[in-house]
């Protein structure tokens, strides 16, 4: 076993599952482990522009108090690890823009539930991480930090909106990140870099101290908070660590969290490929089908299914988030005197044309509410659902993935599939399990509600197989394609 950072394996950085291991057996000190991946967030952000807040000093004080408590015979489960947090959830004392020049000089006095809660348990917060302005594009770009560009291509795009988060993870740069999930948010960026992300079941994990505030807004129960990380047992070992309700989120429930594996063999899983809208690239159908195809191996009964795209999942949740004509995000970002990125200017627009009526606003809730319903429906005879991220790889800055008409980028037809598992409220993974054109491609894995377990275990068995996170680090680490 290797005894300090520097000995990490070639094929990528030992998981944080590991990292703890080696600290708690006294191999290394967090002082050692921070110092390592100040250094490595200092490379990578030379290459990505992934970072929004960062300052190596405060980390490293923490990880010499975290050496103390641990000589003290402090167990905590995250005692010493550093992690990063995307710039939409608070940190105290740390600047926290939100993308957006309205924030520009913000400082929280107090930390997000979640962010709270990873401290709680010893975490390190290391770097906040970059991010569309307010959150609202699929790509990470803004006035007060630039652009995020994608590990392996820097003519491509990581997504967004936690794009900043998934380029610094795939860069191995981060061993353990959060983010946050409206309508993909983590899933998509996942997918494009090759990473995994989990979003969580609505109202696992409390939404307190996010900007933009999203419960009471257009947005209601659709948005979650969730890890970010290159192996599975990461996202197993963090998300007890921040479930559960705080008091405050109105949406966040007290339901037992399933934290064994399951094993696949009896499972039901559905799978699909495609939506009336748009078609999928052929790789990202291919992955699809291969995922598939090695949950049955495993044992699973699995079948291809036709899930319910009635109403349309893209319509309901861009109405939706923007059913008071913009009017709340207008006021969020009023101190920024109409300075805003091009993406969040076009979103204002569009928002504009989309106010509704009370009447119109209920309609939708109905829609969503029937949607939601015949989604779930499908978990009466199936345990797990896999189906595409997205209809194809990182496209390039400004592009629609799969080839999409330009003209039909804001239209957002190629996350479909993501819509569909947000408008439902359903735990999901975005799991990366192979290649297109030499650029990650990953599946959506979802689950009943509140059946993490499940989502997590089928996410362990497709791993388990490709090992692709693994495999791409060798060059996302050289900065570049094969």
């Amino acid at each position: 076993m290797p005894s300090s950072p520097a000995d990490a394996e070639p094929m990528g950085q030992p998981s944080a599952v590991e990292w703890m291991a080696r600290m708690a057996a006294g191999e290394l000190s967090a002082r050692e482990l921070t110092r390592h991946y100040v250094e490595r967030v200092e490379e990578a952000d030379g290459r990505l522009n992934a970072v929004a807040a960062f300052e190596p000093d405060r980390a490293l004080a923490a990880a010499d108090e975290a050496d103390r408590a641990r000589a003290r015979g402090d167990t905590r489960p995250l005692l010493g690890l550093p992690v990063t947090v995307k710039d939409s959830l608070d940190v105290a004392g740390l600047i926290a823009t939100g993308g957006s020049l309205a924030r520009a000089d913000h400082v929280p006095d107090r930390d997000a539930t979640v962010v709270g809660r990873l401290r709680e348990a010893g975490a390190i917060v290391l770097a906040k991480t970059n991010l569309p302005e307010y959150s609202s594009s699929y790509e990470t770009d803004n006035l007060v930090h630039g652009r995020t560009v994608h590990p392996l291509d820097k003519e491509r795009t990581p997504g967004g909106s936690s794009g900043g988060e998934a380029a610094l993870a795939a860069a191995d740069a981060s061993p353990l990140g959060l983010g946050t999930d409206g309508g993909g948010s983590i899933r998509v960026p996942a997918h494009y870099c090759g990473v995994f992300g989990l979003r969580p079941t609505v109202g696992r994990v409390p939404m307190t101290g996010n900007w933009p505030a999203t419960r009471a807004s257009g947005y209601m129960d659709l948005y979650c908070a969730g890890p970010i990380a290159r192996y599975v047992e990461d996202l197993e070992l963090v998300l007890p660590l921040i479930v559960g309700p705080d008091g405050v989120d109105p949406y966040a429930a007290s339901v037992p969290l399933a934290t064994d594996p399951i094993d696949p063999g009896g499972l039901r899983v559905g799978w699909f490929v495609s939506s009336p809208a748009v078609d999928i690239t052929p790789g990202t159908e291919a992955v699809v089908a291969a995922a598939a195809a090695t949950i049955a191996d495993a044992g699973a009964a699995v079948r291809e299914v036709e899930p319910p795209w009635h109403p349309d999942p893209t319509e309901l949740f861009m109405t939706a988030v923007v059913a008071d004509g913009g009017a709340q995000a207008r006021a969020d970002v009023a101190a920024a005197g109409g300075r805003h990125h091009r993406h969040f200017r076009e979103f204002l627009d569009a928002a504009s044309e989309r106010a509704l009526t009370a009447e119109e606003w209920f309609a939708v809730q109905r829609g969503i509410y029937d949607l939601r319903a015949a989604v779930r429906r499908l978990f009466t005879e199936l345990d797990v659902l896999i189906c595409p991220v997205a209809a194809g790889p990182a496209p390039l800055h400004g592009r629609p993935p799969a080839g999409l008409p330009q003209e039909e980028y804001a239209l957002y037809r190629a996350f479909d599939f993501v819509h569909l598992i947000a408008i439902a409220g359903l735990p999901a993974a975005s799991v990366p399990v192979g290649t297109e054109d030499g650029l990650p491609v990953g599946v959506q894995v979802a689950g009943p509600t509140f059946r993490e377990d499940l989502v997590l275990s089928v996410a362990a068995v497709l791993e388990s197989a490709t090992v692709p996170a693994r495999a791409l680090a060798a060059t996302v680490s050289e900065g570049g394609r094969r």
